[in-house]
């Protein structure tokens, strides 16, 4: 009687010592999470890069698409369009440049309107864009290049052929890359940099009106001016 008591406590210690384990213990899941952590810290990095990098990617190329569009609706309207962005902001336009604004030429809205009516383009008023907020438009200041930065306010002319114009009347805007009817283009370029000083220029080519995108750099601190 002892002796089958004995064995049957034996048998039964042997099998919850072989039973398998339904959990871990608070050291492994400590040790799983140290090493998950120091991963992701690691990776951080990496991760934060290539999510920048694609969104000054993502503004080149809504730039790029305002750009190459400039030149086939010039072609298309048989009217000379204009691009223009901030320095050292965020907006960018494209509107007709053929309105001529001087006290002598400029004519009244309702001229404006009858232009634009006769292109077909007022069902699609121009309107100003922007770039996501971690990137800018960038323009070297006159200490660093040597020449002096031209900038100027839109006139009213060309301010009422906007859908948001009024609220973008203090806005300085570059000089203008001008797109002609017979699909050329002014010499220009644009160049859009992140916060982290990283920057992809995009050269207009005059005599086909074609856009150029250079390779991502980055510029040292002392470079030129941001933002």
């Amino acid at each position: 009687m002892i002796c089958s008591l004995r064995k049957s406590i034996s048998a039964q210690a042997r099998s919850q010592h072989e039973a398998p384990r339904s959990a871990f213990t608070l050291l492994e899941l400590t040790l799983v999470l140290v090493v998950i952590v120091a991963l992701a810290g690691m990776a951080w990095p990496r991760i934060t890069s290539f999510l920048q990098s694609e969104s000054l990617l993502g503004n080149v190329e809504q730039v790029r698409q305002m750009l190459d569009h400039a030149r086939v609706q010039a072609v298309e309207d048989g009217i000379t369009y204009q691009f223009r962005f901030e320095p050292n902001g965020r907006k960018f336009v494209l509107l007709p440049y053929d309105l001529q604004v001087s006290e002598q030429q400029s004519g009244t809205s309702s001229t404006s309107t009858a232009q634009l009516s006769s292109t077909g383009s007022q069902n699609r008023l121009p309107k100003v864009h922007e770039l996501s907020e971690d990137c800018s438009f960038y323009l070297e200041n006159s200490l660093s290049t040597g020449e002096v930065t031209l900038t100027e306010r839109l006139p009213d002319p060309w301010l009422e052929m906007l859908a948001d114009g009024v609220i973008h009347r203090d806005v300085s805007w570059a000089p203008p890359i001008i797109y002609s009817p017979d699909g050329s283009a002014t010499d220009g370029s644009v160049t859009i940099i992140d916060e982290d000083r990283r920057v992809i220029t995009l050269s207009v080519r005059g005599l086909t009106g074609t856009v150029v995108t250079s390779r991502l750099a980055v510029l040292p601190e002392t470079y030129g001016a941001m933002r």
